[in-house]
């Protein structure tokens, strides 16, 4: 595939499906094989609480979490080895 066709939203695409297929796996893995429960493991990144905006007539909530564990991380590695080689 020709480079200037790829743009940052094939990238973005690529590491959300690899790395959520990689953070399923990990889940799975985990739950189900005793010795390798280390996978099904995870630490949240984001924000404790999420930012509300209360405008009287709307009010706005916003937050974002992310549950990363290792085979997530393997996963988006493995979605940008795919990107750069395509």
């Amino acid at each position: 595939m020709n480079r200037s066709l790829r743009g940052v939203g094939y990238l973005i695409l690529l590491l959300l499906l690899f790395g959520l297929a990689g953070g399923a796996l990990g889940e799975i893995i985990g739950r189900n094989f005793k010795s390798l429960s280390y996978l099904g493991h995870y630490s949240t990144i984001g924000m404790a609480k999420p930012i509300t905006f209360n405008l009287k007539l709307l009010s706005l909530t916003f937050g974002i979490n992310f549950n990363i564990n290792i085979l997530s991380i393997i996963g988006m590695i493995l979605g940008i080895f795919i990107y750069k080689k395509m």
